[in-house]
């Protein structure tokens, strides 16, 4: 598995365990405290999400919020780039392998 597939199939491990969490917007709840979505495994750190917010993130298959420097840009440039930058999250969108990897793991 390449570096860019492996950082795919991270940020998806993340992302399924947040589409359970989203059923909460669903209910009323203003906001939802969300893990980052980020490559790193070892990431526990949580972010919040309006409903808005998270349509947002969920309108392309190879988008993912993550915390604030919670990218791959560093590791793997060609992986992904930030798209939008919030107070409490970013969006980063995946490219070239990554990106394929995401869109086939969310459909």
């Amino acid at each position: 598995m390449s570096q860019e597939e492996r950082i795919a199939e991270n940020e998806h491990l993340f992302r399924t365990l947040n589409e359970r969490k989203a059923g909460w917007l669903k209910s009323g709840q203003p906001a939802a405290g969300f893990r980052c979505e980020c490559w790193r495994l070892d990431c526990s750190d949580y972010i919040r999400l309006s409903a808005r917010e998270w349509e947002e993130v969920r309108s392309q298959g190879n988008r993912f919020a993550v915390a604030p420097g919670h990218t791959a840009v560093d590791v793997a440039p060609e992986a992904e780039e930030v798209l939008k930058e919030y107070p409490n999250f970013w969006i980063v969108e995946k490219h070239g392998e990554a990106g394929a990897v995401a869109e086939k793991l969310n459909g």
